[in-house]
């Protein structure tokens, strides 16, 4: 029975990728080895856990991975933190409007943390205990996986099943997301020293984002490591000192900071894939968010039409965007938000886990508070002109922005408005949003002092991040920045949320697991807090800025 599930595994493959892919499986005269059949199974397992880490699916799949997405980056996270901009309000049903219904939140939890949990726990039991290299080596890539995962769901919910999952147990206790940092770095050191000795390429064949190149991966681990860790240190500087080092030793393998480097999954000729953004769009649904708008409007930022398409409003082309919370209902026709302008992407365009620009960001902030060495404003500028050239801008574009220090970010004035009335999907209720007081500019400002100076950092890793929304959402409830744009509507009554910041704090748990799970009860405290929407999660700096 175990060689004919193994054949049935292998037979379905042969849609996947052409018959000389097989060559070496087939080359036996006397069958497939148990060996080639576990790798086999490994190859297919891969494949699977990679699509889970941000949603993503192939064009027959259009629907589930754009409403996963939909759940975790789109309607939530980056609805929250302004890059997006949602033309309904689902009746008050969904996390868009802060209301966490229990039937999303179980459906958040599930593309966060479940799916991928079922793929990883096959191979983490098969390999866990293998002491050959190729094993060790295979489990590497998918513990990486996992970590990338992860972490979105820990900077989502809170705590999570991280140490005891695999375990076996039908009831698992949760980590505190301290507990699940910690081990994560302790992951990733572990699965970078594996792979920094690799000497040939892993599964080769069946990885969409690497092609089995262990010297990548090596470098994504190490960049994750540098996240996490930098994440950390306004709790706990050593523990962030210790590990910004480790990922940064050039002997440990290197982080990525070029583009070619960039951990990225999309459409290829043997797996085809379809960006699942497009969905939301064409649902007109998701179109441009406000805190965008006003940050790359009033910068003149020319990743700006690189990031959204134009709209159309009264025969005239511009950008025009939605506010988070917004509550009106689902619009259609001419005049109306459906001709907002959309997030700007193609069929074919990948999702990116981890970017160059990123890695230069969080160096700058690093070394402004003394963790590493290296000049902040030079690193600023680093990740500036990366982030430029990611979109295919020119340095001399980049430097013209960065020398631009007199610039402020663009007002929305909605309501009966006027002659400059430029926010128009809110009937005649008296939306406008002002977020220039106290704002920065683009040019490194070298006497401002470190506050601004995090600040000028945070509001171009938030510009550089897009469209990579729970990124975005951790880093501004980790440090208050950048300013957000108002909301339409106040809804921070709903998740009993003290008003510091513009977005929800976290996810909460559904109350089904309480029900299934005893070990929920202790939840409160390993969240410092009550399991609400308000409940500010570990690694917040306790001296975050209020904005006002």
């Amino acid at each position: 029975m175990k060689i004919k599930k193994y054949l049935l595994i292998f037979c379905s493959l042969a849609t996947l990728c052409s018959c000389e892919d097989y060559v070496d499986i087939n080359k036996s005269t006397t069958g497939i080895t148990d060996e080639e059949l576990g790798t086999l199974l490994y190859s297919t397992k891969l494949t699977e856990i990679q699509k889970y880490v941000i949603p993503i699916g192939s064009p027959s799949q259009t629907t589930g991975p754009g409403n996963d997405l939909g759940v975790s980056d789109i309607m939530s996270s980056g609805n929250f933190i302004g890059y997006f901009g949602m033309n309904n309000n689902w009746n008050y049903n969904t996390e868009a409007t802060w209301d966490f219904k229990p039937n999303r939140m179980e459906y958040a939890f599930e593309v966060l943390y479940s799916k991928l949990f079922t793929v990883w726990i096959d191979v983490h039991n098969k390999l866990k205990d293998s002491e050959d290299i190729t094993d060790q080596q295979c489990l590497a890539l998918f513990d990486i996986i996992k970590v990338a995962g992860w972490l979105r769901a820990t900077d989502v919910f809170g705590p999570i099943v991280y140490t005891n999952a695999g375990k076996g147990d039908l009831s698992p206790k949760l980590d505190s997301q301290e507990v699940v940092y910690r081990s994560m770095l302790n992951d990733l050191e572990r699965c970078s020293k594996i792979l920094n000795e690799a000497s040939s390429k892993i599964m080769a064949k069946y990885d969409m984002v690497y092609g089995g190149d262990a010297a990548k991966w090596t470098k994504l681990a190490n960049s994750l490591m540098l996240r996490i860790a930098v994440r950390c240190h306004f709790v706990d500087s050593e523990l962030a000192k210790e590990y910004i080092a480790k990922a940064l030793d050039p002997m440990n393998g290197g982080v990525i900071e070029t583009i070619d480097d960039e951990a990225k999954i999309g459409n290829s000729s043997n797996f085809p894939l379809l960006n699942p953004i497009i969905a939301t769009v064409d649902y007109k649904e998701c179109r441009m968010g406000a805190t965008a708008w006003s940050y790359l409007t009033g910068y003149a930022d020319p990743r700006l039409d690189k990031y959204y398409t134009k709209g159309v409003y009264e025969e005239k082309e511009d950008y025009y965007c939605i506010a988070s919370c917004n509550t009106m209902p689902m619009n259609t026709g001419k005049n109306t938000a459906e001709y907002a302008s959309c997030p700007k992407f193609g069929n074919n365009d990948p999702l990116f886990w981890f970017r160059a620009s990123e890695t230069f960001f969080l160096k700058a902030e690093a070394a402004l508070f003394d963790l590493t060495t290296g000049s902040p404003a030079d690193l600023y500028a680093q990740g500036v002109k990366m982030s430029m050239k990611e979109w295919g801008l020119s340095e001399s574009d980049a430097d013209a922005y960065l020398a631009k220090g007199n610039v402020t970010t663009a007002k929305l004035k909605g309501g009966w408005g006027g002659a400059d009335k430029n926010y128009f999907y809110g009937s005649y209720m008296p939306y406008s949003s002002d977020i220039s007081n106290g704002n920065v500019a683009p040019k490194w400002d070298a006497y401002s002092g470190k506050e601004k100076q995090l600040q000028q950092i945070m509001t171009q890793k938030y510009l550089a991040l897009y469209p990579n929304a729970v990124e975005a959402w951790t880093e501004y409830r980790r440090t208050g920045y950048p300013y957000m744009a108002a909301n339409f509507q106040d809804f921070k009554g709903k998740i009993s949320s003290d008003g510091s910041i513009r977005t929800p704090e976290r996810f909460i748990f559904p109350p089904k697991d309480y029900t299934t799970n005893p070990n929920m009860s202790e939840v409160p405290e390993l969240l410092k807090g009550q399991d609400v929407g308000g409940t500010k999660l570990w690694r917040v700096r306790s001296d975050r800025p209020v904005q006002r």
